[in-house]
């Protein structure tokens, strides 16, 4: 809140604003006008746009970062090769000084051992050879012979390692490194005997190596050495052997860094960072080298300043650092005028629009135009719930009417339906509303059930099952009882059909039960019931009358026809054989053809009747007989396999079981095309199984069945029938081309229907 006070709104007579007072107000103004600009879009926009940058300067100082270790990686692998290189080059000096010593204790003036002439062949390889401080030639007891450089008298060279190394290798040696006390210089000596002929040593001949003549001049140490590093060679007393740059100057001296000397004979080699001889941090990479110019290894030191090592990665960083910052202010920039045109402004206009409709004005809409970005999809979107709330506002009263409407509808239903319903708390199991059809049924007055639980009041006391399925209703959405008795207010009693469901409105969860009455659909379904008995005992029956009517024609045929034909069969045989009959014996054999072939229908017509093995000797005889008969006529392969039963069954069972396998093997016969069969007869868990399995072109069982159904045929029918009459069941199992099987089942004790 910002207070001005001009002199002309001053009242009269009041004192002036203190300047204090006057300088506070002007700092909570302009605190407040801060706190609104940091707290604004803009500002959280700018602020985005820095964030945004603060990944770009965490990339820079990681890439920087490993700009750094990538250069100390490659500081190690210099020192490395650095390291190579002075091995190689000592290697190639100490091979040359072999050669050139080689050379002289072959020459003739020295195997001469004339002063005079040594002392002349001397100086001229001194001149060509400028790498060495000194040449000569050493007696065997230690006095100079003759040498390139005069040397204090007398130079007895006993006591020189070079020279006691000679002698007792007899091959070329090297010594230690020393400086010279006649030139002032490094030197390393090396020896090479010279013998007479007969083999024996007459004189050593040396050669002093300048190792500051040789590292200044041939050494390609120095042309690879970078700017402000240095390369030393030290040995194990941390003497310098060499050093770059200022050769001259630290040749000789003991390493500065005595710390430093300890931690690089620790390992082969490494990096280490530490002061430098300035007193500025660098870097140290070491290496171990063998050298044959000292006793024990050597190790070399290649060190840098860190401000030089990583100058290149510092002057990146700079740069880059430099780039992003412009480009941050000059996004910033950009940020703070294009964000008030792009973001500010229809952000403003939303704001605008949503207090309008928050105070009611539902035709509240931005005016802004629906772009496909987001804040044009925001717009869009408004307007759109604008729009919606508008017609959701319009439509709220025709939901109002029509809810109105709607409880009148239901009510009127409620009041009307023919089943008796209950309404309950789905809680407490309390009634709060009931029918008139309820009240109709039961009797009851409305005021005896409501308030009351469902289970403790009028016909349902008595009754468990409805206090369970109120329990089960917690648990599942419906429950139903099919069959309830109540006892009516008169003292009668119906049947009801009563289903619960549990319904979630406003006020809670609710419980609506509907009870129908079906006494009358009881009645009738008992007296279907008792029909359909009596029909399955008129069925049991007209099946006994069947294969009674068909043992007897069997008989018949068997014993009455059967026997006619044979008594005719022989009285034409008898004939045939009779003297003067040749003029009729083709007429006789014909008829006599014509007998046994009616003779032998007959037989097959007895046993498709009714074959008397099954009555003789049992199902299982008269199945295994069935299915061979069948196989012998039709050339199928068939196996049986059947249990032995341990009692006869009763003769339904087994008739009903023996005409279903006979159905089977028929359809087999006449439409599978099938090469084998199997018929298998077992007793599992109290029930005789059935099954006929062939190998044919299979059917469709549904259609089939309709076929059946609609009197097309009734093979299929026949056997599910005869399977029922026995108390059993029957099933098909079939597809086009898998073959089929025929599943019955039969109790292996008969129940006689109930009348």
């Amino acid at each position: 809140m910002i207070l001005v006070i001009r002199p002309s709104d001053r009242p009269a007579g009041k004192p002036k604003v203190e300047p204090p007072l006057q300088g506070i107000l002007v700092k909570l103004s302009m605190r407040n006008v801060l706190r609104q600009l940091v707290s604004g879009l803009r500002w959280r926009l700018l602020l985005l746009v820095l964030l945004v940058c603060a990944p770009l300067v965490g990339l820079m100082l990681h890439t920087a970062g490993e700009e750094r270790r990538r250069q100390i990686e490659d500081w190690r692998q210099r020192s490395q090769e650095m390291t190579k290189l002075a091995t190689r080059e000592e290697e190639k000096v100490i091979g040359q000084t072999r050669q050139l010593l080689l050379a002289m204790a072959e020459s003739s003036p020295v195997r001469s051992g004339i002063r005079r002439d040594c002392k002349k062949y001397l100086d001229a390889l001194y001149a060509s050879y400028p790498r060495y401080a000194n040449l000569g030639v050493v007696k065997t007891n230690g006095m100079v012979l003759a040498s390139a450089l005069s040397m204090v008298e007398p130079a007895n060279q006993t006591n020189l390692q070079f020279f006691r190394r000679v002698l007792k290798t007899r091959t070329f040696s090297i010594g230690d490194f020393t400086v010279e006390r006649v030139i002032g210089k490094p030197t390393v000596n090396f020896g090479c005997p010279v013998f007479d002929p007969s083999g024996k040593i007459q004189a050593v001949v040396f050669a002093a190596l300048d190792l500051d003549w040789f590292n200044r001049f041939e050494s390609e140490l120095l042309a690879r050495l970078p700017k402000e590093a240095t390369w030393t060679k030290i040995d194990q007393k941390g003497t310098i052997l060499v050093r770059y740059p200022s050769l001259e100057k630290w040749i000789g001296k003991r390493f500065p860094e005595q710390s430093l000397v300890k931690t690089v004979f620790q390992k082969d080699n490494g990096l280490v960072e530490a002061g430098a001889l300035e007193g500025d941090p660098g870097f140290y990479a070491f290496a171990s080298m063998h050298s044959q110019l000292v006793p024990g290894d050597a190790v070399t030191i290649l060190g840098i300043p860190k401000q030089a090592l990583f100058a290149e990665a510092d002057r990146r960083l700079t740069g880059d650092l430099i780039g992003l910052g412009i480009a941050a202010g000059f996004a910033f920039m950009l940020g703070w005028f294009g964000s008030y045109l792009l973001i500010l402004r229809p952000v403003r206009t939303l704001v605008n629009s949503s207090v309008r409709l928050a105070a009611g004005d539902l035709s509240a809409r931005t005016g802004l135009p629906h772009t496909g970005d987001e804040l044009g999809q925001l717009t869009h979107t408004f307007d759109q719930m604008a729009q919606s709330l508008e017609q959701r506002e319009n439509q709220h009263q025709k939901i109002e009417n029509a809810l109105t409407a709607s409880e009148m509808r239901y009510h009127r239903l409620f009041e009307t339906a023919q089943d008796g319903i209950l309404i309950l708390d789905a809680v407490s199991g309390r009634i709060e509303d009931v029918n008139s059809s309820l009240i109709d049924m039961l009797g009851h007055a409305r005021e005896t059930l409501l308030g009351n639980k469902l289970w403790e009041v009028g016909p349902f006391k008595e009754i468990e099952a409805i206090k369970s399925a109120f329990g089960e209703l917690q648990s599942v959405a419906c429950v139903r009882l099919e069959d309830l008795s109540l006892k009516t207010i008169d003292g009668g009693s119906i049947a009801v059909e009563l289903v619960s469901n549990v319904y979630q409105i406003s006020g809670g969860r609710v419980v609506q039960c509907n009870l129908r009455n079906i006494t009358k659909r009881r009645r009738a379904e008992d007296k279907l019931k008792k029909y359909s008995r009596e029909l399955q005992v008129l069925s049991r029956r007209l099946v006994e009358v069947q294969e009674t009517e068909r043992r007897h024609i069997a008989l018949e045929l068997h014993d009455e026809v059967g026997q006619a034909l044979t008594v005719a069969e022989l009285n034409l045989q008898a004939m045939l054989q009779m003297p003067g009959t040749e003029a009729l014996s083709p007429r006789l054999k014909e008829s006599l053809e014509v007998v046994e072939r009616v003779l032998e229908q007959v037989h097959d017509l007895a046993l498709n009747l009714r074959p008397s093995m099954l009555d003789d000797l049992g199902l299982e005889p008269a199945l295994l007989w069935l299915t061979n008969r069948q196989a012998e006529l039709t050339g199928l392969q068939a196996e049986v396999h059947a249990d032995t039963l341990e009692q006869r069954l009763d003769p339904i069972i087994e008739t009903e079981c023996f005409r279903v396998a006979q159905e089977a093997l028929t359809n087999v016969v006449r439409h599978a095309q099938a090469r084998g069969v199997t018929v298998e007869l077992r007793q599992v868990e109290g029930q005789l199984h059935l099954r006929v399995r062939d190998d044919g072109v299979g059917f469709d069982v549904a259609t089939a069945r309709e076929k059946a159904m609609s009197g097309t045929s009734l093979g299929l029918l026949s056997m599910e029938e005869r399977a029922a009459l026995a108390g059993g069941g029957l099933e098909f199992t079939s597809a086009p081309g898998q073959g089929t099987e025929v599943h019955a089942w039969f109790p292996l004790k008969w129940q006689i229907p109930q009348t």
